[in-house]
C-alpha cells in the first residue's frame, strides 16, 4: 500500500461514525510544473496519482511556471490541457509567476495586467471548474462592485464551504515601482476582503461545519505587522483573522509559495497575538518536489479537516518538510 493510501486508511479508521454525512477527500497542489518539458513525466505521474485517488475535487494553488521562465499563450494552453486530464473537478487560483512578475526583464518585460486578463479569459470564462467533470461554482462576478474578479470562486460539499481567494506572492502586487501595479492591487485587495467576508457569511447562514480558503501566497512571512511596514497582505490577514475567530469553527488555510510541506494547528496571525486555535494552515509541495496534499474532510469530526501528504510513486521523495510550528 502506498504512503498516501495508508494515510487515508489510517485517518478514516480514526474517524467517528458519520452522522448523516460521508467523509470525502480533496487534493491540493501548486508551484508546478516548473521547467517543462523536462518536468512533464513527473507532473503527469502526479496527475495520474490524483486520478487514482478520485478526490471530490482538486485545487491548483497557482504558479504554473517558475518566476524565471517566460510566459506564453502556448504555455497557458498546455497547462489548461493538463488540468482537463483530471477526472474530477479542478479549481485553479492564479499565482504571481504567471502574471504579477512578468514585468521582469529576465522574462520579457511584459505587462502584468495584460497577462492577468489573459488568465481570466482562458481559465475563468464560465462559473464552473475545469477537469473532465466540471463542478458548478459561485464566483465574485455576481457582485456588481467586484464583478471583474471572476477568478474568486466558492462551492460547498456536505455543508463544508470552500473558496479561492486571489492573493499572490511578490507582496500581492503592491509595488509602487511597477506602473499600474498599485491600482490593480488596491482594487483586488478590496474585492478579496469582500469575498472573504461573503464566504464566512455563507458559512454562518448555512451552519457550515468548516471553511477552507485557497490562495497562492504565503502571507505570514516577513514583518507584515511591523509598524510602518507596507504589506500587501495586511487587509487580507486581518479580515481572515476577524472572520475566523467570530466563526469559531474549524478553518483551514491552504497555500504554496515556499515549496515546503508544512501543517500548523493554531495559526498566529500577528506576532504578538495568541494563536487562533480553530485555524490550521497547510502549505503543500512545489518546484522540484512534484507531490501534492490530500485532505480528508469529515463534517462530523471536531477537526473537520484531516490533511496529509500525497506522495507520488516514481517521483523523487520530497527534499524537505517544514515542521517548525513558528511562522
Amino acid at each position: 500500500m502506498c504512503v498516501s493510501r495508508l494515510l487515508l486508511a489510517t485517518l478514516l479508521l480514526a474517524l467517528p461514525a458519520a452522522r448523516g454525512t460521508e467523509p470525502f477527500t480533496f487534493a491540493a497542489l501548486g508551484c508546478m510544473p516548473y521547467g517543462l518539458p523536462a518536468s512533464a513525466p513527473a507532473f503527469e505521474r502526479l496527475l495520474a496519482e490524483i486520478n487514482r485517488h478520485a478526490p471530490a475535487f482538486t485545487v491548483h494553488l497557482g504558479d504554473i511556471k517558475s518566476g524565471g521562465e517566460p510566459i506564453s499563450d502556448a504555455l497557458l494552453d498546455r497547462i489548461h490541457d493538463y488540468f482537463m486530464t483530471l477526472d474530477g473537478p479542478l479549481i485553479y487560483t492564479p499565482g504571481d509567476n504567471e502574471w504579477t512578475d512578468v514585468h521582469r526583464r529576465s522574462v520579457g518585460g511584459l505587462n502584468p495586467v495584460e497577462w492577468l486578463g489573459k488568465l481570466r479569459t482562458r481559465y475563468f470564462s464560465a462559473e464552473q471548474s475545469l477537469g473532465r467533470t466540471p463542478l458548478p461554482l459561485v464566483t465574485q462576478r455576481r457582485d456588481p462592485a467586484h464583478a471583474f474578479m471572476v477568478e474568486n470562486a466558492r462551492w460547498s460539499i456536505n455543508g463544508v464551504v470552500f473558496a479561492t481567494v486571489h492573493v499572490v506572492g511578490s507582496n500581492n502586487n503592491d509595488d509602487p515601482e511597477v506602473p499600474g501595479a498599485r491600482d490593480e492591487f488596491l482594487a483586488r485587495d478590496a474585492a478579496n476582503v469582500a469575498w472573504v467576508r461573503a464566504t464566512f457569511a455563507e458559512a454562518r447562514a448555512t451552519d457550515a461545519p468548516g471553511v477552507a480558503l485557497f490562495f497562492q501566497a504565503n502571507p505570514f512571512g516577513g514583518d507584515w505587522d511591523r509598524p510602518g511596514y507596507d504589506s500587501g497582505f495586511e487587509n487580507f490577514l486581518r479580515t481572515v483573522e476577524a472572520e475566523a475567530l467570530a466563526y469559531a469553527r474549524p478553518v483551514l488555510l491552504l497555500h504554496v509559495d515556499d515549496h515546503l510541506y508544512r501543517l500548523d494547528h493554531g495559526v498566529r496571525f500577528q506576532l504578538a497575538a495568541a494563536p487562533a486555535a480553530n485555524v490550521s494552515r497547510l502549505a503543500t509541495f512545489g518546484a522540484g518536489d512534484l507531490h501534492a496534499s490530500l485532505v480528508v474532510v469529515q463534517p462530523d469530526h471536531p477537526q473537520v479537516f484531516l490533511p496529509g501528504p500525497l506522495l507520488v510513486p516514481g517521483n523523487p521523495l520530497p527534499r524537505a518538510f517544514n515542521l517548525d510550528p513558528q511562522r
